[in-house]
């Protein structure tokens, strides 16, 4: 058997990437003046952006922060011009496509974990595990746009027509997110960045061109979405060409494609779960206190959760050299992240609790002015919950340990449950602050405790 042949045989395993033997440290010279060189021994290779992290985390902030503007502009472009009924089906649309896009974009991640390994950290060696994920990425995809255009025909509000306009964007937003996984695992920062900020760009530019120009209506604001992403799609594979051209597609059925299919699935349900447990609080509020009140109560929801694009950016930029590091290493540089996020998150925090009260009255008048009490119930809870994204990088790309990612989820979730009801009974918009508030510092918790047990030796079955 050829040994190419041999490699693409061998099994993945979710094991933490062996280290690298350096030429320039072995055990004699700690003995004597002038070490020895050994000819057989191979310099450690350089990982990748690991000089770079500084900068990284800088320009992901500017991408991050030329995003935002743009999601605002097309929440406005879409309130003025499609009213509330059609906003109200756009939006039910691409929830269903989101949560379907959150099962799987993780693909890309799932390649990025076995990036640490020698047998697969060169171009030709990941070629068959990227196109592998790629493939896959269509396949599931494809099972998934059937199962949203089936949705929206059970849904009167939605129907078949704007969900299967809207489903056309599954399989490429899968490619795009599958890619920037990759892109991730192999720090190439700016080329992901590129991909992150296209798809809302896009959307903004056919949204006014096919809505406020044309004059359509949610179909076309649909359209606008889904073109946005199947260009992204282009834009990712154009710039991972290398990695998956000459196109040769290996099976998507042995045990390597399984392997990557059960890790993908397993830190997707982690989104899919932390979407889910990020919101729960607010169709509580909703059964109990009204719409109104969700109005209310988002406005503080969202300002608290934007103080995370620190703790985000720290954690795109550290993940190729948490992946390729040696253990301790990987495990310092997770402590020194987490320390990072937590300080820059509250000092954001405290900047929000001072300002917050003058920028949401003068901003969105006093009809929101019972949002203010909510956002300073939800801010402790948001900064002791912005490292986990930390921690995620360590427990599900680093060591392939997802379930315990998972578990943080659901204890967030859970916790959030349990205490919405009895405290927004109580006290409304600010019961539901104080019970999300709760359930993000116990996910916090159980992922700190999670990343002790494994990354110190006291390993857990669970994942």
């Amino acid at each position: 058997m050829r040994p190419d042949a041999r490699r693409q045989m061998r099994a993945l395993s979710p094991e933490a990437p062996r280290s690298a033997v350096d030429a320039t440290s072995n055990e004699a010279a700690s003995t004597t003046a002038t070490p020895p060189v050994n000819p057989e021994l191979v310099r450690a290779r350089e990982v990748p952006g690991a000089k770079r992290l500084g900068s990284n985390v800088v320009e992901i902030l500017v991408f991050r922060g030329l995003s935002t503007p743009l999601a605002l502009l097309l929440v406005v472009l879409q309130g003025r011009f499609l009213e509330p009924t059609g906003r109200g089906r756009f939006v039910l649309a691409v929830l269903t496509v989101s949560i379907f896009s959150r099962l799987l974009s993780q693909l890309g991640v799932a390649v990025a974990n076995h990036m640490g390994r020698q047998e697969w950290d060169t171009p030709l060696e990941l070629r068959p595990l990227a196109q592998r994920a790629l493939g896959i990425a269509v396949g599931l995809g494809v099972v998934g746009t059937a199962a949203i255009v089936a949705i929206g025909e059970l849904t009167p509000s939605v129907g078949g027509t704007t969900a299967a306009i809207a489903a056309a964007g599954l399989v490429p937003n899968v490619i795009w997110q599958t890619a920037s996984g990759i892109l991730l695992g192999l720090s190439r920062i700016r080329a992901w960045n590129y991909v992150q900020i296209a798809s809302p760009l896009l959307t903004v530019v056919g949204t006014l061109v096919l809505v406020v120009g044309l004059g359509g209506q949610v179909h076309a604001a649909l359209a606008a979405w889904t073109g946005a992403h199947v260009a992204t799609a282009a834009l990712s594979l154009y710039l991972i060409r290398d990695l998956w051209l000459p196109l040769r597609l290996p099976s998507l059925v042995d045990g390597v494609s399984q392997t990557l299919v059960r890790l993908a699935l397993a830190m997707g349900a982690l989104q899919v779960i932390a979407l889910i447990g990020y919101r729960v609080e607010l169709f509580v509020l909703e059964a109990i206190d009204g719409v109104r009140a969700v109005g209310i109560y988002s406005i503080a929801n969202q300002a608290a959760e934007s103080m995370w694009l620190l703790a985000a950016a720290i954690a795109t930029a550290i993940t190729a050299p948490v992946v390729r590091d040696p253990e301790r290493d990987a495990v310092a540089l997770i402590r020194r992240s987490l320390a990072k996020s937590l300080l820059y998150t509250a000092a954001a925090g405290s900047i929000v609790a001072i300002t917050a009260p003058f920028v949401i009255r003068y901003a969105l008048g006093d009809a929101f002015s019972g949002s203010r009490t909510p956002l300073l119930l939800l801010l402790p809870g948001a900064v002791a919950y912005a490292p986990v994204q930390i921690l995620v990088v360590y427990l599900s790309v680093r060591r392939g340990r997802p379930r315990l990612s998972l578990l943080a989820g659901l204890v967030a979730m859970a916790v959030t449950i349990a205490a919405s009801v009895p405290l927004i009974t109580a006290f409304g918009a600010s019961g539901a602050a104080g019970a999300s508030a709760i359930g993000y510092a116990c996910g916090a918790v159980v992922a700190w405790v999670m990343f002790r047990r494994l990354a110190y030796g006291r390993t857990t079955e669970l994942g």
